[in-house]
């Protein structure tokens, strides 16, 4: 077990400030059945272990989201959220729509024999709380609060806590959104209007296995540090997704953008290293904390997506 400790800056007289938020540490799950063991099937969205012995619906569950994570094989590391839509059996999970919708499981390396862990997965509520529980700043509407951003199938959608309703609400559709799941492998940009910093501390086990993040191919991507640690852009091996445009101009390139002190910094591989759109400065040491995230954007109209590929930054 481990923890790591983040900070929410404080917005002023001026405005908000913006923080970009990621979940590094392993969540425990109390379901019953095998939360460790050998996969016996794989279509191209379900998982199926014949001796799993799952509570049905337990794992799908709107309230107690899960993500199940390979652990050995050639797709050791992909880690994907199982469905709150399609309820498990004892023996079968389903993916989440969004996971189907960029990547088929039965061509990515998953087969059986392939071990598995399932992890809680956190939620807007029990990370962000209650203004009472956390400090975040509710309102009757969210020109009023915090607003949490994250993205959704590639559309970004944003929830502040409705302090009429005690709950999470999404702005615009003004539906219930408490249980909105925080992917491990995606950040969130958090827009605080409270005029006093908030600080978490994240608690959970920290990762034994290399990373196999989802980045679309198109677009963009809220990819979160998965690691308890810092890391740079040079180690990061983003320009090393499959299909990166790597340009001497910025304007042709992708781009990872990362959040300075409320100010968005923009950068780009000009196929030697790495350098911040503007004052073209060589970037392969800019860092991105521990907890925190970046904005990939990817040129072009590409469907699906590229799979990062991480080592563990550590040693256990």
């Amino acid at each position: 077990m481990g923890s790591v400790t983040t900070a929410i800056s404080a917005g002023n007289s001026s405005g908000r400030a913006i923080t970009v938020l990621s979940l590094p540490l392993n969540g425990s799950s109390t379901a019953s059945g095998q939360m460790r063991g050998v996969l016996t099937g794989v279509t191209a969205n379900t998982l199926t272990n014949s001796n799993a012995g799952w509570t049905a619906a337990e794992l799908s569950s709107a309230a107690t989201p899960h993500v199940i994570r390979i652990t050995t094989g050639s797709a050791a590391g992909r880690c994907f959220l199982i469905s709150t839509t399609d309820a498990n059996t004892a023996t079968t999970i389903t993916i989440d729509a969004e996971d189907a919708s960029l990547v088929d499981l039965s061509t990515v390396g998953i087969v059986a024999d392939d071990s598995y862990e399932i992890l809680s997965c956190d939620t807007l509520a029990t990370i962000f709380g209650t203004p009472a529980t956390t400090g975040i700043q509710g309102g009757a509407n969210s020109t009023e609060a915090d607003v949490a951003q994250i993205l959704v199938q590639g559309q970004y959608r944003q929830y502040y806590f409705n302090t009429t309703r005690n709950e999470w609400v999404r702005v615009g559709t003004e539906t219930a959104a408490s249980n909105v799941p925080l992917r491990p492998d995606a950040a969130v940009i958090f827009s605080r209007i409270g005029q006093s910093p908030i600080e978490f501390t994240l608690a959970g086990s920290v990762p034994s296995t290399a990373r196999k993040a989802l980045v679309r191919n198109s677009g963009p991507t809220l990819l979160a540090n998965g690691w308890p640690v810092g890391i740079t852009l040079a180690s990061s091996g983003i320009s090393e997704l499959p299909g990166w445009i790597k340009d001497g101009a910025p304007n042709v390139a992708d781009t990872v953008q990362i959040n300075v002190n409320g100010a968005w910094r923009k950068y780009y591989h000009d196929g030697t290293q790495w350098r911040r759109i503007g004052t073209n400065t060589p970037s392969n040491d800019v860092p991105f904390d521990a907890a925190s995230g970046v904005l990939i954007g990817k040129q072009g109209t590409q469907t699906g997506a590229g799979t990062l590929q991480q080592s563990l930054p550590y040693s256990l």
